[in-house]
């Protein structure tokens, strides 16, 4: 439930069509409505101050598998049992989907969760790609067997392939799964094009040069990888000498990859995270971190925010552009406007976790809205909206989301409950300190992410040619992968970004794709051991 560039629409009959099944004309900001009407991304605000935001990356309705062992429930908590669902997906994928099997939105088998992660909307593809890169996880990697069998990628060439199959997910960090990932596309290649492979002398080509290919866009595109250092085409021809069994590669195929690699960046798709990360770039001064994977957009809306109910002020004075997501509510003001984009000065943001929404109507404020805390009944914030259609819708978005959040803190809150029980039954004692009641304005949901081990694995392309034993084994360490995203991550500085743990290895050990990457000169090293903090971390 995003639009694009989050601006007012033209009409009011335009505004009314807005559906949550509503999808894009393309992904480049050109929304239509469930009528068909285009959607325009001109400010308006004399006209409609109320927006329900619609795109591609919206929410769909639930697919509900019918069965007799679910509790009877409304239409409305189906829904929002089932973004509930996405939102645990988008933060735990293993979580999240345990959560959608046991409620029956998704079938138990490998082939209709592959269809899920491609066809239903509101799932990050940041953690479509944590998920299927999950090593340690044999059903997720069933699911990952399914999922390329159901993306055609016959009559391209390998690099185009390979793009289309990146705009399902974003690719992981890690050179374990994405070598994985690489895997499991070069198999299905193989299977859609067996004429291309006869051009090979070894399947295996078309898993090294598909890994060669990541390596390459990460170089190109990498905001700190320097324009001096960035890889010339010559380069990338000698870095593939004798990769297929020993021979070369036909070196115009291997100039089209090149030039078609720089010149468009590989990006994933489109998903809720692009629009809350177009959301955050508008916005100036100190704020928090909004692009987040389990994050998105609700509605945008114009309102007033009142000081003192009981006392008059001029009309338009605290003019309030607020952004609705599904955990936050964010507060702004318009700072500037352009013909290409308006400016929001960040004013505050407040959890919905926690709150309660009230309804009130003064002498000189008739469509009055107050959100306050439930555990002192403080107000957090007062608004008056411009009439009552803007309030109404307002007011049902807002109410909906917070009882969202609060089934989701809910489920924490038993989750813990649970555990300390376990502990203290294991123990025989009870700990004083568990007893102590939760933060209910907390909202964390993420378990810790369990990590692999990991061994080191060369990020170069230069100077493959000096081994002559290819093997392929187990690659560790970390890589990026280079793809552009709508979605922003945690910030990772140079040490912490994913590129880090990509130190050199000999060729003598034999690994394809350490002698593949194996060996670099200092500079280049170092220009590629930055260049995990790429253009996809928005």
């Amino acid at each position: 439930m995003a639009t694009e560039n989050l601006i007012l629409m033209d009409e009011e009959k335009r505004m009314s069509n807005i559906s949550e099944n509503s999808e894009p004309d393309s992904v480049d900001g050109q929304c239509s409505s469930s009528s068909g009407s285009d959607f325009t991304l001109n400010e308006r605000s004399d006209i409609n101050t109320y927006h329900r935001t619609a795109s591609k990356s919206s929410i769909d309705s639930p697919r509900i598998i019918k069965t007799k062992t679910l509790p009877k429930m409304s239409d409305k908590q189906r829904k929002r049992q089932y973004r509930i669902g996405l939102n645990l997906f988008n933060k735990k994928p293993e979580k999240g989907l345990k959560y959608l099997l046991e409620r029956r939105f998704v079938e138990n088998s490998a082939g209709t969760v592959a269809r899920f992660l491609i066809q239903r909307k509101g799932l990050s593809k940041q953690m479509i790609g944590e998920f299927l890169g999950n090593l340690q996880s044999h059903f997720n990697q069933d699911v990952l067997e399914c999922f390329v069998d159901e993306i055609d990628l016959s009559g391209v060439q390998i690099d185009v392939a390979l793009r289309k199959f990146q705009t399902q997910f974003r690719m992981p960090g890690e050179a374990q799964k994405i070598e994985r990932l690489m895997e499991a596309f070069a198999r299905r290649y193989c299977m859609c094009n067996p004429d291309q492979v006869k051009k090979f002398r070894t399947p295996d080509t078309v898993f090294l040069l598909a890994f060669a290919i990541i390596m390459l866009n990460t170089d190109l595109h990498s905001p700190n990888v320097k324009p001096e250092r960035k890889m010339k085409l010559q380069d990338f021809i000698k870095n593939l000498r004798g990769i297929d069994d020993g021979v070369d590669i036909d070196r115009d195929l291997l100039i089209g990859i090149y030039e078609r690699v720089r010149q468009q960046e590989f990006r994933h798709g489109v998903d809720h995270v692009s629009q809350v990360v177009k959301v955050e770039q508008t916005l100036i001064g100190k704020k928090p971190q909004l692009a987040l994977p389990y994050r998105r957009l609700v509605c945008y809306c114009r309102l007033y925010e009142i000081q003192d109910p009981t006392k008059k002020e001029k009309i338009g004075l605290h003019q309030r552009e607020v952004f609705l997501f599904n955990d936050i509510i964010v507060i702004t003001k318009i700072l500037a406007k352009k013909k290409s984009a308006i400016t929001y000065n960040f004013r505050q943001s407040v959890p919905l976790v926690g709150t309660q929404v009230y309804l009130f109507e003064t002498q000189h404020y008739k469509h009055g809205v107050r959100l306050t805390s439930n555990i002192d009944g403080k107000p957090l914030i007062t608004f008056n909206a411009r009439n009552e259609h803007d309030r109404t819708k307002f007011v049902e978005d807002l109410r909906e989301a917070i009882m969202e959040m609060n089934d989701m803190e809910q489920m924490r809150i038993e989750e813990e409950l649970q555990k300390h029980n376990r502990r203290s039954n294991d123990s025989g004692m009870v700990d004083i300190e568990l007893l102590q009641p939760l933060d209910p304005s907390a909202n964390r949901l993420s378990a810790p992410e369990c990590t692999l081990k990991k061994s080191g694995l060369a990020n170069s392309l230069i100077d493959l040619t000096e081994d002559s034993t290819l093997r392929r084994r187990g690659s560790g360490g970390s890589l990026d992968s280079g793809m552009a995203s709508g979605s922003s991550g945690s910030n990772m500085s140079k040490e912490d970004s994913p590129a880090r743990g990509m130190a050199a290895k000999s060729p003598k050990s034999g690994s394809k794709i350490a002698s593949l990457f194996g060996k670099k000169n200092k500079s280049s090293k170092s220009q590629l051991k930055n260049a995990g903090s790429n253009s996809s971390d928005a």
